[in-house]
């Protein structure tokens, strides 16, 4: 990059010379943050072999593996109070309100009730498809409950893949435009009973005491039952 060029911050919309740098030095003093050993946070001994599963079974993690900071120092409203009426994807955010997620991850929590599908395709009649579908399409919402933090963007190209044998799906998805940021994904049943296919560019506006939500893009499930 030459010395003449202006680096333009594609996560937040903004200049680097508009963005505060205050925050990324106030988030490293941040108050109770724990060292994490990182060699038994992610199962991996000295030798840099994993540890034998039990059974054969594999485990999924409930937990992060390192403790949540606290907020308490960092006012949200500050900052969003000076930005009424933007887009809140071009509002450059202290890095203690971001979820340590990228986006491409969050997107396959729309699988966490993916039950609701497989019991879709073996319905026989139309009305308890449909039921059952409705039921998916706004199974999502149950994570969001007191849920504040924003995932990070992914970066273009970057790709996310998660397979689950006990939930019967594998899951895809990239990053197929950075600026506006478009999330594709593409899933499948493991009992070739369903495919789950589309594109997300969420839109998110700040007006003061509430904050418009536009998803735009489009998702189709398809029944191959």
């Amino acid at each position: 990059m030459n010395g003449d060029e202006e680096f333009f911050d594609a996560v937040t919309g903004f200049d680097s010379d508009n963005s505060s740098g205050e925050f990324s030095e106030a988030s490293q003093k941040a108050p109770g943050r724990l060292p994490v050993d990182t060699s038994k946070s992610n199962g991996i001994g000295e030798a840099g072999e994993r540890p034998p599963q039990e059974n054969g079974i594999q485990r999924h993690r409930t937990s992060l593996p390192a403790p949540m900071f606290t907020r308490s120092d960092f006012s949200v409203w500050g900052i969003l109070k000076k930005c009424i009426g933007l887009e809140l994807s071009k509002i450059t955010m202290p890095i203690a309100f971001n979820e340590p997620l990228s986006f491409l991850q969050r997107i396959t929590e729309y699988m966490e009730h993916i039950y609701l599908v497989h019991r879709a395709s073996r319905q026989p009649k139309a009305l308890e498809r449909m039921q059952c579908v409705a039921a998916f399409a706004v199974s999502a919402v149950a994570s969001q409950w007191e849920r504040t933090g924003k995932p990070f963007n992914p970066l273009l190209g970057e790709t996310y893949e998660l397979v689950r044998e006990d939930l019967g799906f594998r899951f895809i998805s990239e990053q197929v435009s950075h600026h506006p940021p478009v999330s594709a994904f593409y899933s499948e049943g493991l009992g070739q009973d369903f495919l789950f296919h589309g594109s997300i560019y969420p839109k998110l506006k700040f007006w003061g005491k509430s904050v418009e939500a536009e998803p735009r893009g489009t998702i189709t499930l398809e029944l191959l039952r």
